[in-house]
């Protein structure tokens, strides 16, 4: 018997609900091995209940729009638990043991919800399909002659799966099918058209050929430096064809000559072999990007069932409208971006839109609308309205939140326009839930929205009209291609910027820097804007050059929704284009930064987070801020990470301070040994090959100082050599690890045993 629509429907949404709880479960089970290691560790330990509040929590919501109670109440149950560890005192043993059961009993629920078998699939039928439902029944005439051939209308792949319906159609559930209607299908007048044949291939198989296509990518990237230094090496044939020597000497001039012909005929052949590349490549990314394209509709088929749900269960009337949804958008993209319109309907219809006394009293009709708007937008982007015509957000009470969240003081929060405000929704750790329709309940939604978004390489924004209603929209490519960002050195270092965060590049007079340095601060455009060296913010420290030699004169004003800020850089390098590789476990959520680029020299350098640069420039952490209330300090361990590596540095930063630890860097033996001279520390982490002082003259210098010969040293470099080892150990080194072996817990339990 053939499946319905609302079958076919909820079987390829358990398969995608089957493959998603599978990741969650795997995180929380790793998650909850860190906890276990981290027994002691109350920062540590804050730190891993965060992150598995947020898996808990995407997890309960896409248990609820299947309706998979057992489930969402487990997730719920957790929630509680982690929230509570968060916000208070940690978790005491018995709430740690109970968290460990819930664990145990998710996996199971969850597992027990996956293992159901959905229905068979229907059997071949050479009937036609059943019209819309929408259509109303028609009677198929008497013909005496044969009828015109039948075209059937063009739908998109999403029909296969569920009903068409108007866009504007109000959500109503049980609605009864319309009759089937069936006509003779004539035979074809002409040659048959050629068969359309479908192959069915997992996403991991096309992720595959993408990086295939990547690492095409990055060859034809390289090839073009390469020419670019053939062109180099040409030029310097031709200045030195005219020094006096060779024109003295007519055998050596001439060989010259036949050389630099030689030269000029390779760079010939490698112009076409370069060209052909270039033209393979784009055609090969480009069917695959085809390959991986999707109607926005195929996306949204679990959300006219879902807004059903969630309206009756909170006794409300909605009405679900769409517009734009034809629209083609890479597969990759709408994955990440299913999570995150999840939570913003959700919450919409659950916070966002009054229930139905509630607004006709404001003459509003009974039923709410919940409307979704795609459309394209500049520079192979597309843009997601999601709009509520509910109470919209009452910025006073976020304003409250926000000064009791310490994310401002009060007069900070009082000066601060709305916009401003409302930005600050965007914190995890701001709970409103009966203040913003688009937030979760727990004050955590927009939180991953904007953390996915900035991984795809898009941006999110919030309107809202007090008792007329919210709009996120949400702008993202339509595709995933290579990234283009803005490259600036700091410390030594490549960075990059993504381009949409740049306004402009700003140069600043040896008066107005020092002055912007010193109060943390700078006017530009009539506006007074939060003032730091990129370096100082990544932890590589500050330029401590002469000002008449400091080169980080050069600053760039950056945005991120609405705030803005300017960041000193040594240099601006310019536009460039990169190939994104994205951060691997444990190295999934990085201060500061985004991913890594590979850029087509063979460079590597980090893509920044503008988010976090933003919250750190405004942060009353980072610097007194007038009014603000002084945070609570325990002494807590001061440690120094040493390596010439921006990578690595900012690495072993963001991991030894999310473990709750003081940390200093800095780029090589030398500065390492400045920054020791100005201050205490209680161990080093350091690695091995730098320049100017490596790691074992750091150790031996340090084992022979007076005051810091007790300071442990952690050694942690990429040579696999037996003899070095020896040597580290010989001048001093507290402990050994190998960068190939390098593990986020075993770096932290290295730090802890020499503390």
């Amino acid at each position: 018997m053939p499946l319905s629509s609302k079958d076919a429907l909820r079987t390829r949404l358990l398969a995608i609900f089957r493959e998603e709880a599978s990741d969650h479960l795997r995180a929380i089970q790793a998650e909850m091995e860190l906890m276990e290691r981290a027994a002691g560790q109350p920062e540590a330990l804050r730190a891993i209940l965060d992150r598995l509040f947020r898996i808990v929590h995407t997890l309960k919501g896409a248990a609820r729009s299947l309706s998979v109670r057992s489930v969402e109440h487990l997730c719920h149950e957790m929630e509680d638990l982690c929230s509570a560890g968060r916000h208070g005192d940690g978790l005491d043993a018995d709430d740690l043991a109970l968290l460990r059961d819930l664990a145990g009993q998710l996996a199971d629920a969850t597992e027990e919800a996956i293992a159901r078998r959905p229905p068979p699939p229907p059997a071949p039928s050479m009937e036609p399909p059943a019209a819309p439902a929408s259509a109303a029944p028609a009677k198929v005439p008497e013909q005496t002659t044969p009828p015109a051939p039948v075209t059937p209308p063009r739908q998109p792949a999403a029909a296969a799966y569920s009903a068409p319906r108007a866009p504007d159609a109000p959500v109503r559930t049980g609605k009864p099918a319309a009759p089937t209607v069936r006509a003779e299908i004539p035979a074809f007048v002409g040659p048959p058209a050629a068969p359309v044949s479908f192959v069915r291939l997992e996403t991991t198989h096309l992720q595959r050929l993408g990086l295939k296509a990547e690492e095409l990518t990055t060859s034809r990237l390289a090839s073009r430096a390469r020419l670019d230094q053939m062109r180099e090496i040409i030029a310097s044939f031709e200045a030195l064809r005219g020094e006096s020597r060779l024109q003295a000497d007519a055998p050596l001039a001439k060989r010259f000559r036949e050389v630099e012909q030689l030269v000029r005929q390779l760079l010939t052949g490698l112009s076409e072999d370069s060209r052909v590349l270039h033209t393979i490549t784009e055609g090969l990314v480009e069917e695959l990007r085809r390959t991986r394209m999707m109607h926005v509709s195929e996306m949204l088929g679990v959300f006219p069932a879902m807004v059903a749900d969630l309206a009756g269960e909170v006794g409300k009337e909605i009405h679900w409208h769409t517009s734009g949804t034809d629209l083609l958008i890479d597969r990759e993209v709408a994955d990440l971006l299913k999570d995150p319109l999840i939570h913003i309907v959700r919450n919409a219809v659950d916070h966002g839109i009054e229930p139905p006394a509630e607004r006709q009293q404001a003459g509003k009709p009974p039923r709410g609308t919940i409307s979704l708007a795609v459309e394209p937008a500049e520079g192979g982007r597309v843009a997601i309205d999601l709009s509520d015509d509910g109470g919209g957000i009452d910025v006073v009470a976020l304003r409250e939140a926000v000064i009791r969240n310490r994310l401002a003081s009060r007069e900070q929060a009082d000066a601060l326009p709305d916009a401003a405000i409302i930005e600050m929704a965007f914190e995890p750790s701001v709970s409103i839930r009966s203040v913003i329709s688009a937030v979760s309940g727990r004050g955590l939604g927009l939180a991953i929205v904007r953390e996915r978004l900035e991984r795809l390489g898009g941006t999110v924004f919030i309107s809202s009209s007090r008792g007329s209603g919210t709009t996120i929209r949400m702008e993202v490519p339509a595709a995933l291609a290579n990234f283009h960002g803005i490259g600036v050195e700091s410390g030594g270092s490549l960075v990059i910027w993504p381009r949409t965060a740049v306004e402009r590049t700003v140069t600043l007079s040896d008066a107005t820097f020092e002055a912007a340095l010193a109060r943390g601060a700078v006017q530009i455009d009539d506006q007074v804007l939060p003032f730091a060296e990129l370096g100082a913010l990544l932890g590589h420290g500050s330029i401590t050059a002469p000002a008449h030699e400091r080169a980080s004169r050069h600053a760039l004003l950056v945005q991120h929704g609405q705030r803005r800020g300017l960041v000193a850089v040594e240099q601006v390098l310019g536009q460039c284009e990169a190939i994104v590789k994205e951060l691997r476990p444990p190295l999934l959520r990085v201060r500061h930064v985004l991913a890594t680029g590979l850029l087509g020299d063979g460079r590597l350098g980090l893509i920044l987070r503008p988010a976090d640069i933003l919250d750190a420039l405004y942060s009353d952490r980072r610097r007194p801020l007038p009014g603000a209330r002084p945070a609570a300090r325990t002494r807590t361990p001061r440690l120094l990470v040493v390596d010439d590596s921006i990578t690595t540095r900012a690495m072993e930063v963001g991991l030894l301070e999310a473990a709750g630890y003081q940390v200093v860097a800095a780029s090589d033996g030398l500065e390492a040994w400045s920054a020791l001279q100005q201050g205490d520390f209680d161990a080093i982490i350091s690695d091995i090959d730098m320049p100017n002082m490596d790691g074992f003259q750091l150790t031996e210098k340090v084992r022979s100082d007076q005051r810091l010969g007790h300071v442990p040293i952690v050694l942690v470099t990429a040579l696999e050599n037996r003899e070095d080892h020896e040597r580290g150990l010989r001048l001093g080194a507290n402990a050994y690890m190998m960068k190939s072996a390098f593990d986020q817990s075993m770096l932290i339990d290295l730090v802890r045993r020499v503390l």
